[in-house]
């Protein structure tokens, strides 16, 4: 039976920690946490900590902010916790109602080793040196990171030919350790997987790590250490002052229930009880004149009319949140205007409307779906490594197979485009072929890709199913 993360044991640094030892290796040390010294300076009760928003505020003595990091996911997360090493007084906006919400919560979790990257790109450059600090990044934060190692499985000569371009590919971009293993070796290492299969590359520094786990790990240490985060923040415009500095404006949504003063319970009752009372004031008034409870029962009816008319303070007004193309959340929302020096756009599948914003229209996100397959843990065994077959030279790396940390299967993605271009308009399009698709159809031809890796597979232990949506260029 493998090892499951957080059962008689962990995976830090991506080596395996038995329980025996992670009082010692796993338990991390060290200051409170943002959260701790909240409670401790307000209350116990989560119901006084601040809605959709981190308690502490990183706004300088002028108001502004250093930085603001548009979107909460891996890359805006790691961002803002590098830049919280520094001095910058530092804003992460998120637009959904927590973080990970994009593409990093439906994605394989893969840490890469960096063989299939075009020399010379910046993926290319940075994909190995970011692998290799996966298990410093996992010392500090315990997200859970696993270095078990990927498979490229050729199954004929031309998926041979494949593999040598990649091991060409990886020695140009500085990728350490790879080499071809032959059919007998790769049986010892794989004993379940497809007897078809003559040769692999493998790359013993890829991992696998749980992305929306990594994520949460990301922000909370850089809100620890004085990030503000605002969640619900859709960013509507962006400009720049005379002062140099961009003006951001952001839509603050909630659910009406959250935010409009008129989901409180009592809000409905109060206008008839304030006619109610300007009656029962009146009538005291004129029988018993000026006394000290007419004068009570006057400042009450007061207050209350004064209540009814000015509560609507904040101009709330209908509000749309769309993640993704087709989904939509709606509330109410209240405008906010933020102010800073610089922006870091990870905004993921809206970053080109982000980019838009600041005049930059080079490129579109056409965002490409991938589904996957979660099957049960008694399906764990059936792989050790992260497999792959031989790439496409256009559709990527292909439906895998993969063990997860919580030591199940997961088998995918696809690799669907969502948007296709109007001829006649020139705009892009949800494409209905790949909207409408049915879910059989994906399902039946993740299942017969993985089935080419590991014929064993069953079928039957499918307990749940997913997608992503990643964010792809138009030109790419």
């Amino acid at each position: 039976m493998s090892n499951v993360h957080g059962s008689k044991g962990a995976f830090v640094a991506g080596d395996w920690i038995p329980i025996e030892e992670c009082a010692e290796k796993f338990n991390l040390k060290g200051e409170k946490t943002s959260g701790d010294c909240y409670r401790e300076k307000y209350s116990k009760e989560c119901a006084s900590c601040p809605r959709s928003r981190s308690a502490h505020c990183a706004t300088k003595s002028d108001g502004t902010y250093d930085v603001v990091v548009i979107g909460a996911g891996s890359i805006g997360g790691a961002i803002a916790r590098e830049l919280s090493k520094t001095t910058a007084s530092v804003l992460i906006l998120e637009g959904s109602d927590d973080v990970t919400q994009g593409a990093t919560k439906g994605n394989s979790g893969i840490v890469h080793a960096g063989y299939d990257d075009k020399p010379g790109s910046v993926r290319a450059k940075y994909c190995w040196p970011g692998n290799q600090m996966f298990p410093q990044l996992d010392k500090e934060l315990h997200f859970g990171f696993e270095k078990c190692g990927s498979l490229v499985v050729a199954r004929s000569k031309e998926d041979e030919d494949i593999l040598s371009d990649l091991m060409k590919r990886g020695e140009k971009n500085g990728v350490k350790n790879l080499r071809i293993v032959k059919q007998a070796e790769l049986r010892e290492m794989e004993p379940m997987i497809n007897k078809d299969a003559i040769s692999a590359l493998y790359s013993p520094d890829a991992g696998n790590i749980t992305p929306y786990e990594y994520a949460i790990a990301l922000a909370e240490n850089a809100v620890d250490n004085g990030v503000e985060l605002r969640l619900r923040r859709v960013v509507k415009g962006i400009a720049k002052d005379d002062d140099g500095l961009f003006k951001i404006s952001a839509d603050y949504w909630e659910s009406s229930a959250a935010m409009h003063p008129s989901s409180k319970w009592w809000r409905p009752f109060l206008a008839p009880a304030l006619v109610v009372m300007l009656i029962l004031n009146g009538v005291y008034f004129f029988t018993y004149g000026q006394t000290v409870l007419g004068t009570t029962l006057n400042m009450v009816t007061t207050i209350g009319i004064s209540i009814l008319f000015t509560s609507d303070k904040q101009e709330l007004h209908p509000s749309e949140f769309e993640p993704s193309k087709g989904t939509n959340m709606t509330g109410v929302a209240v405008k906010e205007t933020i102010r800073a020096r610089y922006i870091v756009n990870a905004a993921g599948c809206q970053s080109d409307e982000i980019a838009k914003m600041v005049g930059d229209d080079s490129f579109i996100i056409k965002p490409r779906m991938g589904e996957y397959i979660l099957l049960h843990k008694d399906e764990g065994h059936k792989t050790r490594h992260i497999l792959f077959p031989a790439p496409h030279p256009f559709l990527g790396k292909g439906v895998l197979v993969q063990k997860t940390l919580w030591g199940n299967l997961i088998l995918g993605p696809t690799a669907r485009d969502t948007l296709k271009k109007n001829e006649s308009t020139g705009e892009y399009e949800i494409d209905p072929k790949v909207r409408d698709e049915p879910r059989d159809n994906i399902l039946s031809f993740i299942l017969a890709k993985c089935k080419n890796l590991v014929p064993e597979i069953d079928a039957r232990k499918v307990i749940h199913t997913f997608a992503g949506a990643r964010a792809k260029k138009h030109n790419w």
